[in-house]
């Protein structure tokens, strides 16, 4: 029985080394490199500058890289994060700065990175596999001049000494080293391979586009569905998918009705230079500031990437909320989605507590006594969505609420968040405006308008309330998200001051099937996060 025991040990104990060692081997970089083709470099020597700076705005390095709250794209000293569905990004330094920054690495080292997704350092002698995050799928079809060009440009630039935080990955993505297996799985290794020129269609300058595009644009990193594995599925290829943070979307640019196939390849190049679209919409979001890079190219260059866009495969995938192209003679009405009720965000009456605070939801009537709650009274006036209450009392159902906010002088039916800004938060009427409490006035510098401070105390239900005002935001996020960008790309939130957003917005509404609460909560979350006001409701630094 000893015997057997021991036998059965030493099974399990072999089993489990020949594990660890099968995990060593095949999550090694080294595995990969001796089943891919390798590497040529150019010598360091006689490297162009200029076109190391024309590889560099090719490749959108400054979006991920440079150093936010400012717009110089050569201080790239990173710290941008990327909130994805694997975890938060945290994008890396790589000013030459010799401690925090990439000034250490030689130009080998630089290339393995770019190339084959492997960076120096780490716990093993073999190299530190880098996510595919960064987009090394797609510049390992980089030349081996640009690699150089481009090594020497960052090395001309100034040093930033910035430590970046690790990446904040869920389990088991946090594994670096089992990077190795995806890079096995999906880094194909091939460089150089070229597809067949479409008949009529200038070689030289197809060629120019497909390089640019597959290798350092790496348009289909973004503009492609991928797996669950995380790879770009080759059959969707440039038709769109989900962006990384699994609520925006990313539009399909292949020559599909469903994607950019009405654009001539003069208006993707305009595009690519000016950022307006064929219908006058201008780029937003992440495109803006791919944009910013692209209009610096050659004006050959973008008109190649365009040729190349025109041709490649189609691919028909419709956008979320997209409906699918009427092909037939007949008349097709769509579904009427204004007729659907929308399910709010809105906590359960017993969360809501007296000595608690809680956001509107929907439009909330209100009264100044308790015993106009469930009554037959006329309300005394509307609490807006959005709008910061605090529960000073609870009776039952029926609680006492304080609002704080502040009012235009000569306007004192209505209460807005903020001073100069036009975030309503309750419309009053003669005796409840009559009820306010109003501190001194202030004047407001930008627009030299008098604001003065109010507190008001109304009775209410406890319907229609949440005590997390992040579920609130969360929602409006994710339904203006939804819903505006299966047409178009989202401008970013800080693009528009708190004021702005309301025509904005507005103009957009006849195009949405929003109820008015909703609206109400995408216009109170795009203002509290827009260019003048911070996520908690406070005027942002002038």
């Amino acid at each position: 029985m000893a015997l057997h025991r021991k036998t059965l040990y030493r099974l399990t104990g072999g089993a489990a080394l020949l594990g660890v060692l099968g995990f060593v081997v095949l999550t090694s970089p080294w595995t990969w490199s001796a089943t891919h083709p390798g590497r040529t470099l150019p010598d360091a020597e006689g490297a162009d500058l200029a076109n190391g700076r024309k590889i560099f705005v090719a490749s959108d390095c400054a979006t991920c890289h440079k150093t936010p709250g400012q717009e110089d794209d050569t201080v790239l000293g990173g710290g941008w994060a990327l909130d994805t569905q694997f975890g938060v990004f945290h994008m890396p330094n790589i000013s030459p700065d010799p401690q925090t920054g990439i000034g250490g690495w030689t130009l080998a080292q630089f290339d393995r990175a770019l190339r084959e997704g492997v960076g120096p350092g780490g716990a093993w002698p073999d190299g530190r596999n880098l996510y595919p995050a960064f987009p090394y799928t797609s510049y390992q079809r980089l030349s081996g001049t640009d690699v150089r060009d481009l090594y020497a440009y960052l090395r001309s630039l100034k040093p930033v000494d910035n430590k970046v935080p690790d990446h904040d990955l869920k389990f088991p993505y946090a594994l670096r080293r089992g990077v190795g297996v995806w890079r096995l799985a999906f880094l194909d290794g091939k460089r150089g391979e070229e597809s067949p020129v479409p008949a009529g269609v200038d070689a030289a300058q197809y060629r120019r586009g497909e390089y640019l595009v597959e290798g350092p644009g790496h348009c289909a990193e973004c503009h492609s569905s991928r797996s669950l594995m995380g790879n770009v599925i080759a059959s969707q290829r440039f038709g769109g998918g989900p962006a990384p943070d699994g609520v925006d979307y990313f539009p399909n640019i292949s020559p599909d009705e469903t994607g950019i196939g009405f654009w001539s390849a003069n208006a993707i190049a305009n595009y690519l230079h000016t950022g307006v679209s064929p219908i006058g919409r201008t780029a937003g979001g992440d495109m803006a500031e791919v944009v910013k890079n692209t209009s610096q190219l050659p004006r050959e260059d973008i008109q190649a990437m365009a040729v190349y866009l025109k041709h490649v495969p189609a691919v028909h995938k419709p956008a979320p909320g997209m409906p699918e192209p009427n092909r037939t003679d007949k008349l097709v009405m769509l579904r009427n989605a204004v007729a659907v009720t929308p399910t709010l965000p809105t906590s359960p009456e017993q969360a809501i507590v007296q000595g608690g605070d809680a956001w509107v939801v929907a439009t909330k009537p209100v009264w100044l006594e308790q015993a106009g709650v469930g009554g037959s009274a006329p309300e005394q006036g509307k609490l807006l969505g959005g709008a910061p209450v605090h529960v000073a009392a609870r009776n039952a159902d029926k609680l006492q609420l304080v609002l704080k906010g502040w009012q235009m002088e000569g306007a004192p039916s209505v209460v807005y968040q903020s001073k100069g800004h036009r975030v309503m938060l309750a419309v009053l009427d003669r005796a409840a405006a009559g009820a306010v409490t109003r501190g001194k006035p202030e004047t407001d510098a930008d627009t030299g308008q008098s604001w003065i401070p109010v507190e008001v105390t109304l009775w209410s239900n406890a319907a229609n309330l949440n005590a997390d005002r992040k579920a609130l935001w969360d929602y409006s996020q994710a339904t203006f998200q939804k819903a505006c960008s299966a047409c178009h790309v989202l401008p970013e939130k800080q693009h528009f001051t708190a004021n702005q957003w309301i025509g904005t917005l507005k103009a957009m509404k006849r195009f949405t099937s929003f109820n008015d609460d909703q609206y109400r909560l995408i216009l109170a979350y795009l203002q509290n996060h827009s260019k003048d006001l911070h996520p908690n409701g406070k005027e942002a630094a002038k």
